[in-house]
């Protein structure tokens, strides 16, 4: 009795499959698919989980095994034959298999490895009278094309007595990898494949979640939303506002407004009725903090959040596990996403789900706030993204706007906000021979002395720790140091301690401060930077301008770290520029004085070296894979696309924690583990591998690097191990 086959434990098969199928057509729909596609994805629907129609998946269900045959596989030759006869009445190529691919990675990545080995799952009996149940249902959602299921039938007989992984590998009519069925699946058009599996990823997550209506993962009256929230402001809305709002049918937007003018409202106020918007950052803080402000606006449900600890972050903050929040939130699925770009760009690296992101984002209102706080390779990973795949709108804004930046970009609506916003005089700027940590301490001793909550910053985690020790020896109690190298529970406790500061409070800081954290101090000391990130650490001091012009200095000698990160050159140009700002320089000086660093950056030989190698990597990326997800444990791949300096990230677990790290997992509280890893550039595992280890039961990499409540991480042999770089943030 086909009654009797189930997908989930409390889910008939049919039941399932008929639910997805329903579901991917309106998905299909929503999202604009050609008649072909939706074809494609309404086959890929149906056929999914044919493949859990074998006696041991049918045991496993029950109880009765602990495994079962992976069903995307067992599903592979019926999905297969039904393409393959498909095609033609769609007038495509026979080897566009679409469905298939997406039917065979639903639960795991297309790769060179997947499914190797597996032998041929013994079918249940009822399967043909399922295949004929499913395809009279899927007949009746309008799927063009589709073979007689008799012909079906008869055509996958000879496919059943063999194992479906062995087809993976089978020549396809040519000597080649590449005409290998695995191979013709890794060269399928790109966004054709991306679009059929994200019909199909999203129909199943919303039939698994019990969700009987796709229309909440699409934005409805957002313009309704974002003029409620505006009445309750205080005051009517800026000019520049207004221009904003007035542009929203403009297809790209350039948004150019000081810190704390409404540069978020302007944006939303444009965004209007995008079906989805995808807001995205440059870091976790600024976009946990993005994230809860737009909630305000929209609704929690209707904002999602992602980026690498979007789930900790969710799980801490709801009663259970909030499986469907997570899920869709990082494949920016709801119809608001808060992100921070790298997520964006990992999906044109073809990390995990790209497919479902890169579908979405195509048919997206975009905004990149905080444009200017990128490096060039990484903007050339941007730029190269949004070239090959633009989304439907594009917004872009900062307070550092600058026109160079903005020539590299296709033209949008330049939004200004108005003189008198850039007028005003925040800072009393004063620049002083020496070095910060050999100068400033004594500095910012004395202002705290005064009362005065005192902001330093670094240009090098090793520099800010040596700073923070002196303040130790001179037995300042009320200090504080924060960079990147601290595990995720310890930097929490000090953003919420340097966010509420006594008053005296030193706060020692890196480059984290720049775009992380909505701070307002009385003084800052920080060490010579380029301009444009001055001009973002000055904006942590007398942030709102309500006060007078707080005192600003700026140390010009710089460390070996400091040249080792920006260049002699940029240094210099930078300390040229600052010395011709008036003592109370305006927002608009300090946006002329950022105009004027770039024009010399981008002219530069070196700057535009390392935006053309970000396109050229990303583009190289692409072409290599094709439909396959990228492996990082795949040691070759990430040689060549992972291994420079602060491009990737991997989080690790100082040794001292490891203890803890066992614990919560014998507790069942796994999901806290990110509370214990920090941060480190994947180059530092390759140029200290002594100092790294696989821990696999915990899925974790350990380190034996020191590692200090106060200080964060530290460096084996005071920091000759890592000398081959520079220890930023």
């Amino acid at each position: 009795m086909v009654a009797e086959l189930l997908a989930k434990p409390d889910t008939p098969l049919l039941e399932h499959l008929e639910e997805v199928t329903r579901l991917g057509a309106e998905i299909a729909r929503r999202l604009g698919l050609s008649r072909e596609l939706r074809t494609k994805a309404l086959l890929a629907c149906a056929l999914h989980d044919i493949g859990k129609a074998t006696s041991d998946f049918q045991d496993y269900i029950r109880g009765r095994r602990k495994k079962a045959y992976p069903h995307a596989l067992a599903s592979l030759p019926f999905v297969l034959v039904a393409e393959g006869m498909l095609n033609p009445k769609l007038g495509l190529e026979p080897a566009r298999y679409e469905a298939t691919a997406a039917v065979l990675s639903h639960h795991s990545p297309l790769g060179p490895e997947l499914y190797k080995g597996y032998e041929k799952p013994e079918y249940h009996p009822t399967l043909e009278e399922a295949l004929r149940a499913l395809w009279e249902r899927l007949m009746a959602y309008g799927a063009d094309g589709l073979p007689v299921v008799d012909v079906l039938w008869q055509q996958v007989q000879h496919l059943l007595s063999c194992s479906p992984a062995a087809l993976l590998d089978m020549p396809q009519g040519g000597k080649e990898e590449s005409w290998t069925l695995r191979g013709l699946l890794q060269r399928l058009p790109v966004e054709d494949f991306a679009c059929v599996k994200a019909v199909l990823h999203l129909a199943d997550w919303l039939a698994s979640a019990k969700w009987t209506d796709p229309g909440p993962l699409f934005l409805q009256a957002g313009s309704q939303a974002v003029r409620a929230h505006v009445a309750q402001l205080k005051g009517p809305l800026r000019a520049f506002q207004q221009r904003a709002e007035q542009t929203r049918n403009a297809p790209r937007l350039w948004l150019r407004a000081p810190t704390g003018t409404g540069k978020t409202e302007a944006l939303l106020l444009w965004a209007g009725d995008a079906e989805r918007l995808i807001y995205l950052l440059p870091t976790q803080a600024t976009t946990n903090a993005m994230w809860r402000r737009l909630q305000k606006v929209y609704g929690e449900a209707r904002v999602g959040l992602a980026h690498g600890r979007a789930s900790y972050l969710l799980r801490q903050e709801a009663d259970e596990d909030p499986l469907d929040a997570r899920l869709f939130g990082s494949v920016f699925a709801r119809p608001v996403t808060v992100a921070t770009l790298d997520q964006y760009l990992l999906a044109h690296l073809h990390g995990r789900h790209w497919e479902e992101r890169r579908s979405l984002v195509r048919r997206a209102t975009l905004v990149l706030d905080e444009i200017h706080a990128y490096e060039p390779y990484t903007l050339g990973l941007l730029l190269e993204g949004l070239r090959r795949e633009p989304p439907a709108r594009l917004a872009l804004a900062s307070a550092t706007l600058p026109e160079p930046l903005l020539e590299l970009f296709p033209r949008g609506e330049l939004v200004e906000a108005e003189p008198e916003l850039w007028a005003r005089c925040r800072h009393r700027l004063t620049l002083r021979e020496g070095t910060l940590l050999e100068e400033g301490v004594e500095g910012a001793l004395a202002h705290a002395r005064e009362g005065k909550k005192v902001l330093v910053v670094a240009n090098t985690v090793r520099d800010a720790q040596a700073f923070y020790r002196k303040l130790q020896e001179a037995g300042w109690e009320l200090r504080e140091l924060l960079h990147a190298r601290f595990i995720f529970r310890d930097r929490q406790r000090k953003e919420a301690r340097v966010s509420r500061p006594e008053l005296g409070t030193i706060f020692v800081a890196t480059q984290v401060v720049e775009v992380s954290l909505d701070i307002s101090y009385d003084v800052l000391l920080t060490e010579i930077a380029p301009v444009d990130a001055l001009v973002q650490r000055m904006g942590r001091v007398n942030r709102q301008g309500e006060l007078p012009p707080a005192p600003v200095f700026v140390y010009t000698s710089w460390t070996e770290g400091s040249r080792r990160i920006y260049g002699e050159e940029m240094l210099s140009w930078s300390r040229d520029i600052l010395a011709g700002l008036p003592p109370e320089p305006s927002d608009s000086d300090l946006k002329a004085a950022t105009e004027a660093l770039y024009q010399q950056v981008m002219a530069g030989k070196e700057w535009n070296e390392e935006l053309r190698l970000g396109q050229e990597t990303l583009d190289e990326l692409q072409r290599t894979l094709g439909c396959y997800t990228i492996d990082l444990a795949d040691e070759e791949l990430r040689e060549r696309f992972a291994t420079r300096r602060g491009m990737v990230s991997v989080e690790v677990l100082p040794a001292q924690f490891c203890e803890e790290a066992y614990a919560l997992r014998e507790r069942g509280e796994g999901w806290r583990l990110p509370e214990l890893l920090v941060p480190v550039p994947i180059w530092w595992l390759k140029a200290s591998p002594e100092a790294f280890g696989g821990l696999s039961d915990l899925g974790l990499i350990q380190t034996q690097l020191p590692y200090d409540v106060e200080l964060g991480l530290g460096f084996s042999a005071e920091g000759e191990l890592l000398g081959v770089g520079v220890v930023l943030e």
